[in-house]
């Protein structure tokens, strides 16, 4: 009989040697009697290890383990018990397994250690159930390991076990979440692209009979779960929806009609995901609701959709003639602006008539959010229009018209933003904004000079020229109109521009200083350079 004393490690090596009977023996003699926890878990390790040469002690050795799977303490010895049992591949040891599962205070490396060994063992319908259980541990590693495994399966096996265990009534809500976005995911691994569902239609045609089968289970529960914080819900929900579009259209655009109200939002919210063109006369006869969110979601959707149809109903919200009747929420209006841009995006040579014509409306507010809107689409021909604006005597619609000047870039108005800046009763804050409009443009321009346009190089020294001859005179002026224009002629100015920032460098605050100073410094770097290169040549 060989030495009661020697380690686990040399038992297997020299099983050969011992006898293979002998060795499980003196490993199970270990296991069972051994004060050493980290000797009792090596042979643990051992023991599973060499089960596969002598399969008829299969079941003398699932015994030993199911023994300290279960009444064990110690939980690494558990652990490797569990690996062990999935070495095994043994039937009998899924009942311990499963039960261990079910103790809820599992910890956690036991749990995956069991699931592992679970799915070692056989991973038929009630083995995948456990997994999909599973989905909602509290354990991120949990989580991640039993999806892994599950997308591994036929997407036909997995997406149908997955439905019907989405319309069992004993798993939780969060729980039906991760089921949702498992079958997105699932889907988006087997398809390209859903911009064209054709692909998973052809090679996966029973995929999508069973989706289109529990249709109703999907929308019923995909309203019901949407939240506007789980983007991974949402997309998952939206491949799924995108999928069985157009046969659900109908049926999504009933549920708009809902009294329930988180089932309505999530329903519009749907819609314009979906892009459901059908859907834009109901949404936009909900578009004044009591509900805030229903009426969010409903701007939102809208501009997804992308339908220039509603972009008068969406302008109509802003049409207020009294401009002291402003927004309890401004959110609201920023929506609306987001929604209008996003329709005509989507939409490349749209008629923008209906937004010029209405940049002479009496809704001040109206006004600044068109001028907002076309300099966010930034196209050339808005130019002319946002322009004329520069005229009122509102500050918000002027500033925003300002603004989208800037953001289009065309060189034409920056002589009307210099009379902004040479009109003494022109507001601080227009001032700024100006500078920083006339900034953008140089710098969406500048190119057009180190090509070597002459012409356009002469008209643009000359703005140079006239915001140089502006700072000089700029003592009393507005710190912040200051810092901005030393801004400008830090970047674009050049020795001419030294002169006007030296007569600001003594100024206050010490803001205006330092950024004279920085601003002297980059020039004359910028001339040594230039002297540098000129000496080489």
């Amino acid at each position: 009989m060989p030495d009661s004393n020697l380690l686990p490690q040399e038992i297997f090596d020299k099983r050969e040697e011992y006898g293979l009977e002998n060795s499980v023996e003196m490993l199970t003699d270990i296991i069972e009697t051994d004060k050493d926890n980290s000797k009792r878990k090596s042979a643990i390790k051992f023991l599973g290890g060499i089960i596969k040469y002598i399969p008829k002690l299969n079941n003398e050795c699932f015994t030993t383990l199911e023994n300290i799977l279960i009444s064990e303490l110690n939980i690494d010895i558990k652990c490797e018990a569990a690996n062990a049992l999935g070495k095994l591949k043994n039937e009998k040891s899924l009942k311990p397994l499963k039960w261990t599962l079910e103790q809820k205070s599992a910890d956690v490396d036991l749990r995956l250690a069991v699931l592992k060994a679970i799915m070692k063992t056989k991973f038929k319908e009630p083995q995948i159930t456990i997994f999909i259980n599973e989905l909602d541990s509290e354990y991120s590693s949990i989580r991640e390991y039993v999806r892994s495994q599950l997308v591994g399966l036929e997407p036909e096996i997995l997406i149908n076990i997955l439905l019907d265990n989405l319309e069992s009534d004993s798993i939780s809500n969060k729980h039906k979440s991760e089921i949702i976005k498992l079958i997105g995911y699932e889907l988006s691994s087997i398809n390209i692209s859903f911009q064209d569902m054709d692909y998973i239609k052809v090679k996966y045609p029973e995929v999508v009979s069973s989706l289109l089968r529990n249709k109703a289970v999907l929308l019923e529960q995909i309203t019901r779960r949407l939240k506007n914080e789980d983007i991974e819900l949402i997309n998952s929900a939206t491949l799924i929806l995108r999928l069985l579009s157009p046969e659900i259209n109908k049926d999504v655009i009933k549920l708009l009609l809902s009294d329930d109200f988180i089932i309505r939002k999530n329903a519009i919210t749907i819609v314009g995901k979906l892009k459901i063109k059908d859907a834009v006369e109901s949404l936009i006869s909900g578009l004044d609701n009591i509900y805030s969110e229903v009426s969010v979601a409903t701007i939102e959707a809208l501009g997804e959709i992308g339908d220039v149809s509603s972009v008068p109903e969406l302008l109509d919200i802003l049409n207020v003639e009294d401009i002291s009747f402003e927004y309890t929420d401004i959110d609201m209006k920023f929506y609306i602006m987001d929604a209008v841009k996003k329709i005509y995006l989507s939409n490349k040579g749209a008629n923008y008539d209906y937004l010029f014509s209405n940049l002479d409306s009496n809704s001040e507010t109206l006004k600044e959010s068109i001028a907002f809107i076309l300099g966010e689409i930034g196209n050339e021909e808005f130019t002319d229009p946002i322009t004329k604006l520069l005229k009122t005597r509102n500050l918000d619609v002027k500033k925003n018209a300002i603004i989208a000047l800037g953001k289009i870039g065309n060189v034409n108005p920056i002589t009307h933003l210099i009379e902004i800046l040479e009109n003494p009763n022109s507001y601080w804050l227009i001032k700024k904004v100006a500078i920083d409009a006339i900034y953008n443009i140089f710098q969406r321009n500048w190119y057009r000079i180190k090509e070597n346009n002459v012409e356009f190089k002469r008209t643009l020294t000359k703005h140079i020229a006239t915001l140089i001859e502006l700072l000089k005179k700029s003592e009393a002026e507005n710190a912040k109109v200051k810092v901005s224009l030393i801004k400008f002629l830090e970047n674009f100015g050049d020795e001419p521009a030294l002169s006007a920032l030296l007569a600001r460098v003594n100024d206050f605050p010490r803001i205006v200083r330092i950024h004279c100073s920085n601003a002297i410094k980059k020039i004359e770097e910028k001339i040594e350079e230039r002297l540098g290169l000129d000496t080489v040549d």
